[in-house]
């Protein structure tokens, strides 16, 4: 507790803090729930359409040369050459060597599309083709993606693809790779359906070369096909803090199931040898999708899909399995050959798999896209949204790394650092995300009212990188985004609610308080001071591990004047580290009121981050 003594009186504090950071159907009612679902893209009445031409159409933007498999370095590198060398030549559909099985069936884009059509093909693209075999499973998903839903001489395609957010149409050719025995290289369909080679093909398009396309994350190929918002959900942690709730986490399977959600998982343990997942009869480092959840009296199962068509569990409740419950046997076990989809028990799941990606497609949502670029903090933030939401509403708010704006290197454009706040018209915090990575979804529900959505990069502070960025909303019910470009005193009232939100408030004694918060590694400090005297504060973080200080110092003396608080630093997780830890001492005393009554902060507060800083007053 404070005394009446004035220039000795001392304030302290102290913590240390580890912080563990991510890494890296039978669909219920889904056609249903999707029938009615329109994405917002741009498009003309015509685009499905392609009137017959005598001449093929040769797409000039994406030529059938080496850099179209591998583009610039990539092309030099070991893969790049290995992809190229997969291919000797480029040939149109009708001169394609289909397989023996496939030549009784005429060319179609679609001819009754099933997940066990889509083969992947020479490519480490799992990601993308486990989602798309999650929407062959709804068609009605599968066909707003193929604008050009027929089979034409002309050889010119149109695909609609989601691209960080914002949707696109790429316009392509029938022009695809084939090996010296003139079959595909990469991704193919069955009964010599073209859809998942042309969708691959424009996505490569989109992204420069089909090199670019090599390892991605589940939540990234069902954004891209759907446009809907994701949720991951983390089967481990290596904090023992931090424990995943597994019951929590089938429960939101269940539900999802029950809405008709499309679902996915990768395969990973670095415990385990590619070996042990062999003899289980997985592929380690490999997307799956997930069919089916059920429970049965007390036994949980998940159905699951590899996208290869082939290899399947040998652990429990393979066909083999001699404990299967008699009452469920014959429910369960399909009567197919092997064809890559299997049931095992959700209890072995955690060991083999690291997290589940729910995609939230949705017949009835509203939503909203904008386009921005991230401002600093030294004048006005461009970056905030009002958000008017006369009748209340379950909200989906995404924010994704845009690259330069006009071009997006997914193999190349680092994850940045990403935060989204939404506040209530009187300045309550709703809702917090931060996170280091290409994008990030911030869920809540919110009752009827006026809000302010706040995103921002620190990366602005730590880098001085001002990247573009692509907002979503997603509402259960009606809604308005506007733009609100607004003072620099936005972002400090905004982390101050988020500090107010989190309640994690040490009292210093004598009105002076310090409180934290912290998200994914992300941690930030604020000093309030409802004394009628000037505090000094000191504040020691040197013991903290990957992180960096929007302060550009680890070590800080901050001078606070009565009756106001300030954000002492802001520590956001370096990239590539998820190895975390802050640890910090705090101390303060009271002044002599006169002649302390100025603020003074020493470091000096970096100008890109002086609207995080500023001193506000305290109510």
């Amino acid at each position: 507790m404070l005394s009446d003594l004035v220039d000795d009186e001392l304030l302290s504090g102290s913590a240390t803090l580890p912080v563990s950071t991510k890494p890296m159907v039978n669909m219920t009612n889904t056609s249903e729930i999707y029938s009615l679902h329109e994405h917002i893209a741009q498009s003309s009445p015509s685009v499905g359409s392609v009137p017959p031409v005598d001449r093929k159409f040769s797409d000039p933007d994406f030529l059938p040369t080496p850099e179209s498999i591998a583009r610039g370095d990539e092309g030099t590198a070991f893969l790049g050459v290995k992809y190229q060398g997969r291919v000797a030549r480029w040939l149109r559909p009708e001169r394609i060597r289909w397989s023996s099985e496939d030549k009784q069936y005429s060319l179609a884009v679609f001819n009754q599309p099933h997940p066990k059509d889509i083969i992947q093909g020479r490519l480490g693209n799992c990601w993308l083709i486990a989602a798309l075999s999650l929407i062959a499973e709804v068609p009605q998903i599968l066909y707003k993606v193929m604008i050009t839903k027929q089979y034409n001489s002309a050889g010119l395609y149109r695909v609609r693809l989601c691209n960080q957010g914002i949707w696109q149409v790429v316009t392509i050719d029938d022009m695809l790779p084939v090996s010296t025995s003139n079959s595909l290289v990469f991704s193919r369909s069955k009964k010599k359906q073209l859809f998942a080679p042309l969708i691959e093909k424009a996505l490569a398009k989109m992204h420069g070369s089909y090199m670019a396309l090599k390892s991605g994350r589940c939540d990234e190929g069902l954004q891209t096909l759907t446009g809907e918002p994701c949720e991951v959900l983390f089967l481990r942690s290596s904090d023992p803090e931090k424990k995943p709730d597994l019951n929590q986490i089938w429960a939101s399977i269940l539900e999802s199931r029950a809405k008709g959600y499309l679902m996915t998982c990768p395969c990973s343990n670095k415990r385990f040898s590619e070996q042990i997942f062999s003899r289980m009869g997985l592929e380690s480092d490999h997307a799956y999708s997930i069919l089916d959840a059920r429970q049965v009296n007390s036994q949980r199962l998940v159905r699951l899909r590899n996208p290869w068509g082939e290899k399947e569990w040998k652990g429990a409740l393979t066909e083999n399995w001699t404990k299967w419950p008699k009452t469920i046997k014959h429910k369960f076990i399909p009567s197919s050959a092997n064809d890559g989809v299997f049931w095992m028990p959700w209890e072995q799941m955690p060991s083999f798999f690291s997290s589940v990606t729910i995609c939230k497609v949705n017949a009835n949502w509203h939503e909203a896209r904008k386009r921005g670029q991230f401002s600093d903090f030294s004048s006005t933030i461009t970056s905030a949204y009002g958000l008017d939401c006369p009748y209340g509403a379950e909200l989906e708010i995404e924010v994704f790394n845009a690259g330069d704006g006009n071009y997006y290197n997914r193999l190349k454009d680092p994850d940045v650092d990403l935060f989204l706040i939404l506040l209530s018209a009187n300045g309550y915090c709703r809702a917090y995300k931060h996170d280091v990575d290409y994008y990030i979804t911030l869920s809540t529900t919110v009752p009827p009212g006026r809000y302010i959505i706040l995103a921002g990069s620190m990366s602005v502070v730590n880098y001085l990188v001002y990247p573009a960025f692509n907002l979503v909303v997603h509402g259960s019910q009606p809604f308005v985004v506007h733009d609100q470009p607004s003072s620099y005193e936005l972002a400090a009232d905004a982390f101050h609610a988020v500090a107010f939100r989190a309640n994690n408030r040490q009292d210093m004694g004598g009105g002076v308080s310090i409180l934290t918060f912290d998200d994914n590694g992300n941690f930030g400090l604020v000093c309030e001071n409802k004394s009628n005297r000037t505090v000094r504060l000191s504040s020691n973080f040197q013991g903290s591990k990957n992180v960096l200080s929007s302060r550009h110092a680890f070590q800080m003396i901050d001078t606070i004047p009565a009756k106001t608080q300030q954000l002492i630093a802001i520590f956001t997780r370096k990239m590539f580290s998820n190895d975390v830890q802050i640890a910090y001492q705090a101390s303060g005393e009271l002044l002599d009121p006169d002649h302390y009554i100025r603020a003074r902060n020493n470091p000096a507060i970096p100008p890109q981050a002086l609207g995080l800083h500023i001193l506000r007053p305290v109510y």
